[in-house]
């Protein structure tokens, strides 16, 4: 059986007038809200250290190379040394959020498999080995350091990438 709606009542309140939207309405808007922003600001003493002269010495930009992240892609994991599922896995020293290191600072760590997680998720989540993050940037640095020497035994250093300065690493 069908039944028949009645249309809904209109509430005894009323519709407020609404200003003409106009850019002088909209910038005393801004003006109102700014206002009460400053209104509401809490004066408190500033810090400032003077001693600071020194200029901030800008950071190098690190190297990137697509055919030497390859070559390190290309050989076995550094730390369960299985075969075909490698790939180039940064240092963790030094790395920060959306931070990269240059690419000669790092080694070969096997991806995530079904059912097996890969070295390295583990090594970038301090994992691999016990100790925590400092054991982690210290097996991270003796396995890069390992990898570019395994790149220039077996020839697959890229032609054009300098080779790296240990001194540059600290």
């Amino acid at each position: 059986m069908l039944t028949r709606r009645t249309p809904l009542k209109r509430t005894a309140f009323q519709a407020r007038p609404r200003a003409k939207k106009t850019e002088e309405n909209r910038e005393q808007a801004l003006m109102r809200r700014a206002q009460a922003a400053m209104n509401s600001v809490v004066p408190r003493a500033a810090v400032v250290c003077g001693c600071c002269t020194a200029a901030p010495v800008p950071k190098a930009a690190p190297l990137r190379s697509e055919k030497f992240r390859r070559a390190v892609a290309s050989l076995p994991c550094a730390h369960c040394h299985i075969e075909g599922y490698s790939q180039h896995a940064h240092e963790n020293e030094g790395k920060g959020k959306s931070q990269r290191l240059d690419d000669r600072r790092a080694m070969p760590l096997c991806c995530t498999r079904p059912g097996i997680e890969g070295c390295h998720v583990a090594f970038d989540q301090y994992r691999l080995v016990p100790g925590g993050r400092q054991a982690h940037v210290a097996l991270g640095r003796a396995m890069a350091a390992k990898t570019r020497r395994q790149i220039n035994d077996l020839g697959l250093w890229p032609a054009g990438i300098p080779q790296f300065n240990e001194d540059e690493e600290a």
